[in-house]
């Protein structure tokens, strides 16, 4: 996994690979805690947040993708001083096996 740095020592990693519904682990260094997690489009540092996670007191958070495959996004790290951290672009990979959770999952055709 690739590190990202930012201003100060606030790290956060890029993940190697992201795939449908299989965890990743965020891992991140320096700041200070709480840490807010969130994705974000990728290499659109003003954009809204696609996907916000709980706050954070450790240096880790394990997350099962559920973003669709073909999704770009980029990962930042607040922490409670306010400084950011940004990994590099990453991009969601299709799932082993086709196994879409239901929220992913779009058919075309009804099975009757």
């Amino acid at each position: 996994m690739a590190q990202a740095s930012a201003s100060g020592n606030l790290m956060i990693n890029t993940l190697s690979g992201p795939t449908e519904c299989v965890p990743v682990q965020f891992t991140w260094s320096g700041g200070q805690a709480p840490y807010y997690l969130s994705l974000i489009p990728g290499g659109q540092p003003s954009a809204q947040a696609i996907r916000q996670f709980p706050i954070q007191n450790g240096n880790s958070y394990t997350w099962t993708v559920d973003l669709a495959s073909g999704t770009s996004f980029t990962t930042e790290l607040r922490d409670k001083t306010g400084a950011v951290a940004y990994s590099d672009i990453q991009n969601v990979q299709p799932g082993p096996d086709n196994r879409l959770s239901p929220s992913l999952h779009v058919d075309a055709s009804p099975t009757y």
